[in-house]
């Protein structure tokens, strides 16, 4: 009896294809973020988490929201996120949507501070 060996190829390709596209866009980051949100403008008004940006020793806008992300103000988060790349053409977006992958530490912090004190960075 001959084995079917014809379907074995187009049905590797596809599992081949299917595993590469899933993996190639996501890649992980860590965020911190600020005990409030605040009004910024970008396309259009809305209301922004703060970035603090380690280099800079700054807090900065960040435009984006993250899934599966619920904020509670009045504390720095530190999350581990997970970056998707978004389809081309997608106006008024950044490149990448932001999912949360673990809250890796909350640190009270005053709404009342503007901008809010530097973070305290945690040695591994």
């Amino acid at each position: 009896m001959p084995y079917p060996t014809k379907p074995i190829l187009p049905i590797t390709l596809i599992f081949l294809f299917v595993t590469i596209g899933c993996s190639r866009d996501a890649h992980e980051e860590i965020l911190i973020i600020g005990p409030y949100k605040t009004t910024c403008v970008g396309a259009f008004e809305q209301e922004c988490y703060l970035e603090f940006n380690a280099e800079s020793q700054r807090w900065e806008f960040f435009y984006e929201g993250i899934e599966g992300f619920d904020f509670e103000p009045g504390f720095i988060w530190t999350l581990k996120v997970s970056l998707h790349e978004r389809e081309e053409g997608i106006q008024d977006v950044g490149r990448y949507a932001y999912r949360l992958v673990a809250v890796i530490d909350k640190e009270e912090a005053s709404v009342d501070e503007m901008p809010p004190r530097k973070p305290n960075v945690k040695k591994s």
